[in-house]
């Protein structure tokens, strides 16, 4: 398969243009296209920050042809998993929590570190799917969610751990080969029994802790 870096092109902001009306969106982007053996073209356009970060080394080595039969073309993927659950540049570190309770509204469990008092969100979507995202509540992102943390993380509550990785289909989670159904402590801790603590909607202490 050939690669080739070039920049968007007259034709492609008119086609965007048609289809969005606007191209602002190929602004600040390469336009990456590749071609297979028999002559099938297909196209991605990545932000040069990305490009930046990532290395045209990495992006040769981690895109790939696909052929979609519903539309009837060639499309172009980029996968950054082996980028960000790489150990060098995450290594693995393990975080203690302790279970403060369910988030009022939300239903999302919230947890704080022993060590240092962070508080973090895990959103568990088990029975449905054996998948959690975890948030740092340090600082918000958008008004339901923190941000999210990185890759190789390793949560550990009561003798229960459970490892997060990124994947490009949700981000950084813990998915099917690192979720732990078990992970979740089947009592409430007796701070949410008393009522003093961790409707996170209307809990004054912790707004000021975020």
């Amino acid at each position: 398969m050939k690669i080739e870096f070039t920049k968007p092109t007259e034709s492609d902001y008119r086609s965007f243009t048609d289809a969005l009306g606007s191209a602002v969106c190929l602004e600040g982007r390469v336009k990456i296209v590749l071609s297979n053996e028999v002559g099938n073209t297909a196209e991605l356009f990545v932000e040069q920050k990305t490009v930046d970060r990532l290395g045209e080394a990495y992006i040769r080595s981690h895109t790939e042809m696909y052929y979609s039969e519903a539309l009837s073309s060639w499309y172009a993927k980029l996968s950054e998993n082996d980028y960000y659950n790489d150990p060098e540049r995450n290594p693995e570190k393990v975080i203690r929590v302790r279970f403060c309770g369910i988030e009022g509204g939300t239903g999302r469990e919230v947890y704080k570190e022993v060590e240092t008092g962070r508080y973090f969100l895990r959103d568990n979507f088990f029975p449905r799917e054996t998948f959690a995202k975890w948030y740092e509540c340090g600082k918000r992102r958008m008004p339901e969610d923190g941000n999210e943390v990185r890759a190789n993380l390793i949560f550990e509550c009561d003798g229960q751990r459970e490892k997060v990785r990124y994947d490009d289909w949700n981000g950084v989670a813990a998915y099917g080969d690192t979720f732990n159904m078990d992970f979740t402590p089947r009592r409430m801790p007796s701070e949410v029994v008393n009522g003093e603590l961790y409707n996170l909607s209307g809990s004054e202490d912790i707004k000021r802790k975020w």
